[in-house]
């Protein structure tokens, strides 16, 4: 008895190989691996600064006259802390300080407590880490300091800088070092 082969019967046998190896194969060289450029402006890996370091962020704002905007006075990669002065430098005649909160920086089981004082163009906030039962100290990193709202007054641009006062301590009240200090600016139109 003979059997005959067709190349059709054949190819029906192995059409589902045939679809999974072809469609494999697309897919295979279809493909590409994800090429992300990395260059978000607020992303302190991107602000070229030496850690560790403070900046604002963000470190530009643009808005309209009567505005409220805040600004956050950011630590990158900073040592463990346990208090702050946070000499912070400003155009009095084109925005206005309306209240500072402290950040999440100096949180520990206590909340922190924090000093302002406003005159004139220069902000001098003080925060400090409650101690508790676990720490006298923050663990360091890169975490808020504290947060800045202000009321926009005139059009020009404001420049956001830190003084020559800012200082970090550690628990022992020695100086916790920053090598790097970050600018910011505010453009009201």
């Amino acid at each position: 008895m003979l059997t005959r082969f067709s190349s059709i019967l054949i190819f029906h046998k192995f059409k589902p190989i045939f679809r999974v190896i072809g469609l494999s194969t697309f897919l295979l060289f279809s493909c590409e691996e994800a090429n992300y450029e990395l260059d978000n402006p607020f992303d302190p890996e991107n602000m070229d600064l030496d850690p560790p370091a403070l900046f604002f962020h963000p470190p530009e704002i643009n808005a309209t006259v009567g505005a409220s905007i805040l600004v956050e006075l950011y630590g990158l990669k900073l040592d463990p802390a346990a208090a702050a002065h946070l000499d912070v430098r400003y155009d009095w005649g084109s925005v206005t300080v309306d209240s500072v909160i402290p950040g999440p920086f100096f949180t520990g089981e206590n909340n922190p407590m924090e000093v302002t004082v406003d005159e004139q163009g220069v902000l001098d906030i003080f925060i400090y880490y409650l101690p508790d039962m676990e720490s006298d100290q923050n663990e360091g990193g890169t975490w808020s300091l504290a947060t800045v709202y202000f009321s926009t007054l005139s059009t020009g641009e404001s420049e956001l800088l830190y003084g020559p006062n800012t200082r970090l301590r550690d628990a022992n009240n020695d100086s916790v070092r920053i090598k790097d200090f970050g600018t910011g600016y505010i453009n009201v139109e």
